[in-house]
Parts: structure tokens; sequence; C-alpha cells
């Protein structure tokens, strides 16, 4: 054991070096995989139509990431999903709303920046707020979670879910 002492100090002393190059860089930080697939995809959308977008992202497991940041509370995957979930297909559309409705309780704020105020929309914050076909559990975490969402420029949205909710509640 005595043997590796000097070695791990060595270790740490190289490790710390490294960390303090880094903190010293002016760049960012190389971003993550997943990171950079968002930020792919965020490019694709304001640079390509968002139609083409979508038709790229309907590929089996295009949307995967997207997703995943949208869980996390990336409000990059929210400005992709509200950009391009109009023009999804139908197929598409179905399962975006349904995991945006499965994301609700968790990331309310995330998930309602990436709805549409037009009721009409499928990706809707009426639509996506729907306890119809939910549990009474999400149910009462939607509603609870939604209730923190205090950004003013999601103040419709969050006035449309809660009244989704507790409608739907009281005449169900």
């Amino acid at each position: 054991m005595r043997p590796l002492r000097p070695l791990l100090s060595a270790l740490l002393v190289c490790l710390s070096a490294r960390l303090c190059i880094m903190a010293t860089q002016n760049g960012p930080l190389p971003p993550t995989i997943q990171g950079s697939r968002t930020e792919h995809v965020l490019h694709m959308t304001t640079h390509d139509s968002a139609a083409q977008t979508a038709t790229t992202l309907s590929r089996p497991h295009g949307w995967d990431e997207v997703m995943h940041a949208l869980a996390q509370g990336k409000p990059e995957a929210a400005h992709i999903v509200a950009s391009v979930l109009p023009k999804a297909d139908t197929r598409t559309t179905r399962t975006l709303v349904h995991t945006m409705r499965t994301l609700l309780p968790r990331q309310p704020a995330t998930v309602l920046s990436a709805s549409e105020v037009n009721r009409q929309a499928a990706g809707s914050a009426a639509n996506i707020c729907s306890p119809v076909g939910m549990s009474a559990t999400w149910r009462r975490q939607a509603t609870q979670a939604v209730t923190t969402v205090h950004d003013i420029k999601l103040a419709t949205r969050t006035q449309t879910c809660l009244r989704t909710l507790q409608n739907t509640a009281h005449g169900a």
C-alpha cells in the first residue's frame, strides 16, 4: 500500500492541474453527446423548415433524444417540440402528446412551454393537460406540479391547464 501513495498523490495533483486549466479556458466545456444532438436538432429547426425537421425526427427513435432532454427540463428541447410538433405526422404527434402528458407532473414549466396556446392544436395545453386516459394519481400530481409554475410567459397555458385538469376532474 505504501508504494501506491506517491502514485495516488501524483494522480491527484495531475487531476487538479487539469481542472484548473479547464477552468481558465475562455471557451465552454465540450458539450455532452446529448447536448450536441439537441443543439443539432435546434439548429435544424432554425435553418431548415419545421416540416423537414419533423420528417427527419419522425424516423425510428428520432425523437428519443429530444424527449430525454425535455424530461430533464431543458428549455431548448421545449423550443424544438413547440416548433416542430405542428408539422409532425399524426402518429408522431400522438406519441409526443402522450409523452408530454406523462412528463407534465415532473417538468410542468418545460412541458407547458412546449405546448401551444391554440386550443384546437394537438399539442395545446388543453390536450396535454387532459386527464382522459390518465390515472387519478397523475391528475393529482399534475395539478400540484402545474400550480408551481409562476412564469409570466406561461400564465395563459398554466391557467388553461389547471382549468382543464379541474373541469375534467369535476365532470368525471
